[in-house]
C-alpha cells in the first residue's frame, strides 16, 4: 500500500517470548506507545514454559488493552520429542528448532485475521536500548520505496552489527551451514561491523532483532532451521559471484553440522525469507538509521 502517513496504517505487533522477564515488561510498555501514531496498532504474543510470571504480565496487559492478544502453551515430553530432531555435540535440545517452532505458531495464530492489518511488525522482546519513534521513522523514510521486508539494525553494546547469523547478502551467500568454523572465525567478522547511519542495504535475508513486512508478504512463507530440499532450490538460485574467493575456497559443497549442532542448522530466518522471495517477495532491506541495542 501507498501511505504519507503512519496514522493511515494498520500494524499488528508480534513477538515470541519464553521467561521475559523485566526487559519484556519494558519493551512491551514501550511499544504500546506506537498506538497513538497508527490508525490501528494490535499486538499477538506467543509465550511457553515461563516461570517468571511473564504469563500473568501477558494476561494483565490483555485484560487492560483491547487489542492485546496472547498464547501460552505448555510444552509436553510428546510435543518435545516432536519438536527436537536435533542435539548439541554435548547432548542438549537444539534452541533453533524451539524457536521455529515458537514463530512458525505464532505465524499460524496470526493467519486468520492478518488481512486485518497492513504491515506487521516482528520484533525481539528483549531489546536492551530502543526508540519506538524510529518505527515510526522507518515507516516515513520508505513511504516512498516500495519493499516487503524492512529489518532494524540491532546491535551490540559496542555499537557493531548483531544478527549475523540471519543476515545473507550477494556479498555473503554462505552460513556457517556450508562455512562451518570459517564462518564463526571470519565471516561473522566481517558482517558484525559499525553500519553508518543512512544507509539503507538490499539483502536476501536479515532480522536484525525487528522487521517491518507486508503482510501479504509475511504470511506467505513458514520458518525452517532444517538444510532441506526447499532451502538448497533457493540457496542455488542465489547469484554468488559477489561472494570472496575465501568463502568459496572454505564452502562445502554440501550443507555441513555446524555451530555446534549434530546436525546441519540454520537460522530461521534465512529459509523463511528465502521462501517469500520465491513468492515474488524479494524487496528486503536494512535501515541503518533504526537503531536499538541488545544486553549482549
Amino acid at each position: 500500500m501507498s501511505y504519507q502517513s503512519t496514522n493511515e496504517i494498520r500494524l499488528l505487533v508480534i513477538g515470541i517470548t519464553r521467561n521475559g522477564g523485566f526487559l519484556l515488561k519494558k519493551n512491551l510498555h514501550s511499544l504500546l506507545k506506537l498506538r497513538k501514531n497508527f490508525k490501528k496498532c494490535d499486538f499477538y504474543i506467543y509465550e511457553n514454559d515461563s516461570t517468571d510470571g511473564t504469563t500473568e504480565f501477558l494476561k494483565a496487559l490483555s485484560a487492560k488493552h483491547e487489542g492485546f492478544s496472547f498464547y501460552s502453551e505448555k510444552i509436553d515430553e510428546k510435543k518435545r520429542a516432536e519438536i527436537f530432531t536435533t542435539q548439541t555435540t554435548d547432548g542438549k535440545p537444539c534452541r533453533i528448532e524451539l524457536i521455529t517452532y515458537a514463530r512458525n505458531r505464532l505465524l499460524d495464530l496470526i493467519k486468520p485475521t492478518a488481512n486485518n492489518y497492513d504491515y506487521i511488525l516482528n520484533i525481539d522482546l528483549d531489546i536492551l536500548l530502543q526508540n519506538t519513534k524510529q518505527i515510526v521513522k522507518t515507516f516515513l523514510r520508505f513511504k516512498e520505496k516500495d519493499f516487503d521486508c524492512v529489518s532494524g539494525c540491532g546491535m551490540t553494546k559496542w555499537l557493531r552489527y548483531r544478527d549475523a547469523y540471519a543476515f545473507r547478502s550477494n556479498e555473503f551467500p554462505y552460513g556457517p551451514e556450508f562455512l562451518n568454523e570459517y564462518w564463526w572465525e571470519t565471516t561473522v567478522h566481517q558482517i558484525q561491523k559499525r553500519y553508518p547511519r543512512g544507509l539503507i542495504i538490499p539483502v536476501l535475508s536479515a532480522f536484525g532483532g525487528a522487521a517491518i513486512y507486508k503482510t501479504e508478504a509475511y504470511i506467505s512463507s513458514i520458518y525452517n532451521c532444517h538444510c532441506d530440499n526447499a532451502f538448497l532450490i533457493e540457496h542455488e538460485k542465489i547469484d554468488k559471484s559477489k561472494a570472496s574467493a575465501d568463502q568459496s575456497t572454505h564452502c562445502s559443497k554440501e550443507p555441513v553440522p555446524n555451530t555446534f549442532y549434530t546436525k546441519p542448522i540454520i537460522c530461521e530466518h534465512v529459509p523463511f525469507h528465502y521462501k517469500m522471495s520465491a513468492k515474488g517477495f524479494n524487496k528486503l532491506f536494512i535501515d541503518t538509521n533504526w537503531r536499538f541495542i541488545f544486553k549482549d
